[in-house]
């Protein structure tokens, strides 16, 4: 093989490499309701050089007001069963080759009703073939997909199953009636049911079974739709009949007044009608002691208002729409609601009636212009509904932009072309084109768009004219410029370029400062300046005389000028002074002066030392500096000035005295010298030892002594009442304990409060004598105030009860157990359970309480029942019952499609934790949340919390894997609490309690002080998690490593790069050490409201 063909071959494989692409994503199949919207998804593995189409069944779908391509996406506004069925598909071609790639095709089944159902009489095939005895089929005929549901009514009677024995059969769409007889006479209506909406029969049927003993119906009633205050007639005929009643929504028949009349020939007349005469009439037949009725509905017409949403797309605030000229436009006006269903139609700018045919027509309440013109078409078109109600309008003005013109190229001012820096320079454009804000005028530099800087770049804009003004020129502002017009509907129209050369000034760069030089070291000083010319540098000191330094140089001999830069060997305090750099070229000459200050930094001559001291005695530390300026000594205790205690002073030397030391005074002491040149601190240690001896001195007065006696009283008195008030506590906790022990013993329990809520298990079954005996102790029993305490324990036990009978939830309607795992409680199952919604079996999260005797278990398991039971929010899972009939106490709560919050962020990142913590039910893995998706389910879980804290409520282990979320990414705060197995190695045993130690703040952990503030921190924490995808917070870090940082208060979590600075700046005041610094979650929803908003893309 040669070499040539060796090229050949590899520039083929490399040409066939870029061809290849597969798509990441791709349009699937999907459930959706009519006029809802609907998008589907195409995205290929090539970011660049591709371009997008859709079709459906094979046909190029066309951008409309309601399909529309976004990116590579097809975005369906508002389904339409008639013009989306088929199949879709997403074509990716490659620009440059022209090869394409065709995703698998994906269908909608889209849920939909029809708009009318009528009853039709299908067996027999014909009315006059009713006869005694004969079998009668109705069927409701409606369109629509086929999960409809259908009702059958009789007059104004809904029709049951089986209320005839086995002679009235409901089938779906068909009513079948056996062996028919004139007592089944009346009106049939239907009304169809699907999640697409509801259908009543504007078609009804009435049936009539001729029978000698009956009126025979020759004239049934008819629905009637009146306009507001005017007539309604209701006709209705009998043969046979002896007289015809009409009755409304009473007992007795309607008789004649100003506005009813009933005629003998049976018709019914209502006028001036109004909202009180909407119902069902009932017309009645009487022949003997029988009777006939048939029933019709009377409804007053009514038409809703159109509004800007009627229009598709929503028409903005200025009511316009731009299209550029010979371009088409498409606008759609959507029916308002009315009765009866209004019409639709167009006006065009000159009050016409638009047609269905020509350049500008309609189709279907689109209105179509071909090819916009805007001599012809500009102006107000209005769309006009209507019904029996009246009219409704809205209207938009159609614009029709021009192609915009550069008349002349940008002009400089002034018109040389060079301008020199820090001048100002200005260029104008002159251009026809359209008002604001159809059109737009920016300026572009070396082909990028200028962003306008009120102190650099200004943009001013007329008519017809744009000014571009460049203040303060710099030499980053040469190159070309240009204007740019942008008109809605056309490609910008951009201006040939104008150059603009700037001249560099003479100048330094940067300019030299003042310096202080160590003594006895060599140091440098720079000066460097640049022009249009290289320039010559020069160095001079103690120069005035501009003249005298151009023929003498005034530099020592240690000091040498190297090309503008000042070298001192060896500095020594002659070199004090003023210094002027001057630059020359051929554009002129500059000059600095600067000041040179020649200082020692301080040094100690006798530096501090650690002092042992005796209580009484007098005490001297020792400071001496040196440096020039001489520096000055300040003492310090424990890094704080103004903390020395009182008695030291500062001497002349710079040592610290006190005449009498005390042992308060022992610690830290810091000498700091400080000049000019800088300071230098060194710390020691002041140890003060008991003197057993030791008086305070006489200088201390009287009144302190006495105020010693009274403190020292008082701190007795304090300690005895407090063991008075601990021995009470003791015997109060003993006397409950006794009577929580009768309760416990019991088999059959149930959870209610005593006082401070504590949970306790009381028997349902409660012995005649236990109540007796306890009656009995109530009176004999001293009504003390501890007694009075638990008497209102009592009865607050009973109330609890009562609000628990109405938590109860039968343990039979739960089936199909998980187990998800173990936690404080006990088991942690998943489950199914029956009659929360109708139809169908929903998934619950079910924790059962294992019985025990533990106090703080049972406390904990009423905290949680409150915690889910108050609130009502949908960020907030619900508590949807208890199980108390058997043990184990079962709490059911609700639970989402997509479980717990952690599994889904370990999900993004592509796995899990283990095996054992893999999520109950399989799904496919989600891609990684964008920052807004975390700020939304961030803002989610603060509103829940904002909820809870404004019912007084602390959750106290708030984590992603106690929230929950949906497929619809919307989360839930829950508690799951699975501490034992799965989530084990995020709890702590401190104390003898399971805590989250790496999600708590220092005060929750170290002094067991839990509050909204501390949710506040931990919810920090979550958000920390959404950030780094479920990972364990200082995952480096052992439990008790973290346990120690926290006690040093050296623990503290980052918040994420990626966070916006507004975010991080809140996360960081979540996690304050003090709780007082912390926001409230109020202010959190506030502040993550605005950071959304602000961060929306």
């Amino acid at each position: 093989m040669t070499v040539l063909q060796l090229i050949l071959l590899a520039v083929a494989g490399l040409c066939a490499a870029q061809e290849h692409f597969f798509f990441k994503r791709a349009p699937a199949a999907q459930t959706v309701v009519a006029g809802q919207p609907a998008r589907l998804q195409c995205l290929a593995s090539r970011a660049q050089g591709l371009q997008y189409h859709w079709q459906l069944d094979g046909a190029r779908l066309r951008n409309s007001t309601r399909v529309q391509q976004v990116g590579p996406d097809l975005l369906i506004r508002r389904v339409d069963p008639m013009r989306d069925g088929g199949d879709f598909t997403c074509v990716a071609t490659n620009a440059s080759s022209g090869f394409s790639q065709t995703t698998g095709p994906a269908a909608l089944n889209i849920i939909w009703l029809g708009e009318t159902a009528q009853v039709h009489l299908r067996q027999p095939d014909a009315a006059a073939k009713l006869a005694p005895g004969a079998d009668v089929t109705l069927v409701c005929a409606v369109e629509g997909s086929d999960d409809v549901s259908y009702d059958w009514f009789r007059n104004a009677e809904r029709l049951q199953r089986g209320e005839r024995g086995d002679r009235l059969q409901l089938k779906g769409r068909r009513l079948h009636l056996r062996n028919a007889s004139a007592q089944d006479a009346g009106v049939y209506r239907c009304r169809a049911s699907n999640r697409a909406g509801t259908t009543n029969s504007s078609r009804n049927f009435a049936l009539a079974i001729p029978d000698d003993r009956f009126p025979l119906l020759v004239e049934a009633p008819g629905d009637a739709v009146v306009r507001r205050g005017g007539v309604a007639r209701l006709h209705c005929g009998f043969r046979g009949a002896d007289f015809t009643e009409w009755f409304g929504d009473g007992s007795e028949p309607l008789a004649n007044t100003s506005r009813i009349t009933v005629f003998a020939n049976g018709s019914l007349h209502i006028s001036d009608v109004g909202p009180e005469d909407e119902g069902l009439y009932t017309c009645v037949g009487a022949k003997g002691q029988e009777s006939q009725s048939y029933a019709a509905e009377l409804r007053i017409a009514y038409l809703e208002a159109l509004t800007t949403e009627s229009l598709e797309p929503a028409l903005g605030a200025s009511g316009a729409r731009v299209v550029a000229e010979r371009a088409p436009f498409e606008a759609t006006c959507l029916a308002p609601r009315g009765d009866p269903p209004p019409r639709v139609w167009w006006r065009d700018p000159r009050n016409r009636t638009v047609t269905d045919a020509g350049a500008v027509r309609v189709d279907d309440g689109r209105l179509l212009v071909e090819a916009a013109s805007a001599r012809d078409h500009a102006g107000a078109y209005t769309c006009v509904a209507d019904n029996l109600a009246g009219s409704r309008e809205i209207s938009l003005t159609l614009v029709v932009a021009t192609q915009p013109r550069i008349i002349n190229p940008p002009t400089q001012d002034p018109p040389s072309g060079a301008v020199y820096e820090e001048a100002k320079a200005v260029f104008h454009c002159e251009y026809e084109a359209m008002e604001p804000p159809i059109s737009t005028v920016e300026w572009l530099k070396d082909g990028i768009l200028i962003s306008e800087d009120r102190h650099r770049f200004k943009i001013q804009r007329g008519k017809s004219n744009s000014t571009l003004v460049i203040n303060a020129v710099t030499m980053s502002d040469e190159g070309v410029y240009a204007c740019q017009v942008n008109t809605i509907g056309f490609a910008p129209v951009v201006s040939e370029n104008a150059s603009l050369s700037v001249k560099e000034r003479l100048k330094f760069s940067p300019k030299p400062v003042s310096k202080k030089l160590e003594l006895g070291t060599p140091s440098t000083v720079y000066c460097r300046a640049q022009g249009s010319h290289p320039p010559t540098i020069k160095w001079f000191k103690s120069c005035q005389d501009t003249k005298q330094c151009k023929t003498s140089v005034d530099l020592p001999s240690h000091v040498q000028d190297i090309n503008g830069t000042l070298e001192f060997r060896n500095v020594t305090l002659e070199d004090r002074g003023n210094y002027t750099c001057m630059a020359t070229n051929k554009q002129g000459s500059i000059s600095a002066t600067i000041d040179i200050d020649v200082i020692v930094t301080p040094k100690f001559r006798v530096p501090p030392q650690n002092v042992t001291a005796y209580e009484g005695y007098p005490v001297i530390l020792h400071c001496a500096a040196e440096g020039l300026p001489q520096p000055t000594i300040k003492w310090d205790r424990n890094s704080n000035l103004s903390a020395l205690p009182s008695g030291f002073e500062v001497l002349s030397n710079g040592s610290l005295w006190s005449r009498e030391v005390h042992i308060s005074d022992g610690g830290k002491y810091g000498c700091t010298a400080g000049n000019s040149g800088g300071f230098k601190r060194e710390e020691v240690t002041l140890i003060v030892e008991s003197n057993e001896g030791y008086q305070p001195s006489e200088g201390i007065e009287q009144g302190e002594t006495m105020m010693t006696k009274t403190v020292g009283i008082t701190l007795g008195a304090a300690a005895a009442y407090m063991v008075l008030v601990v021995g009470l506590m003791a015997w109060c906790r003993h006397r409950r304990r006794k009577r929580k022990q009768a309760g416990l013993d019991a088999p059959a329990a149930e959870v209610g409060k005593v006082e401070n809520g504590d949970v306790i298990m009381t028997d349902h079954h409660e012995t005649k004598e236990h109540h007796k005996h306890e009656k009995k102790e109530k009176k004999e029993r001293p009504r003390s105030d501890g007694d009075t305490t638990q008497s209102q324990g009592s009865n607050h036990s009973k109330k609890s009860k009562t609000g628990l009978d109405r938590l109860n939830f039968p343990r039979s309607d739960l089936h199909s157990f998980v187990l998800l795992g173990r936690g404080q409680f006990g088991e942690i199952q998943l489950a199914q359970a029956k009659g929360i919604k109708e139809g169908s079996d929903v998934v619950v999260l079910v924790k059962a309480l294992q019985p025990t005797r533990d106090d703080i278990i049972l406390q904990e398991f009423k905290r949680e029942i409150d915690l889910f039971t108050k609130p009502s929010h949908p960020n907030v899972a619900k508590l949807i019952g208890l199980c108390r009939d058997a043990e184990p106490n079962l709490m059911v709560l609700e639970y989402t499609d997509w479980g717990d919050l952690k599994q889904f962020l370990l999900a993004t990142r592509g796995g899990g934790k283990d095996k054992d913590a893999s999520p109950p039910s399989s799904r496919p893995r989600p891609p990684p949340l964008s920052v807004a998706q975390i700020m939304n389910m961030a803002l989610q879980v603060a509103q829940g919390m904002d909820h809870l804290a404004g019912l007084r409520l602390v959750h106290k282990d708030m984590a992603a894997r106690n929230c929950l979320i949906t497929s619809g990414l919307a989360v839930k705060v829950s508690l799951v609490a699975i501490s034992k197995d799965t989530y084990s190695k995020e709890y702590f045993l401190h104390h003898n309690q399971l805590i989250p130690l790496r999600w708590l703040p220092a005060e929750a952990v170290l002094e067991d002080d839990f509050s909204t503030k501390s949710d506040v921190y931990m919810w920090a924490v979550l958000v920390w998690e959404l950030f780094h995808q479920g990972e364990l917070p200082f995952v480096k870090m052992s439990d008790d490593a973290v346990l120690a940082a926290m006690k040093r208060h050296e623990l503290a979590l980052k918040p994420h790069k990626a966070a916006p600075e507004a975010l991080q700046s809140l996360l960081n005041s979540c996690w304050a050490e003090s709780p007082r610094d912390r926001p409230t979650f109020s202010q959190v929803t506030t502040s993550l409201t605005d950071i959304t908003g602000e961060n929306t893309i």
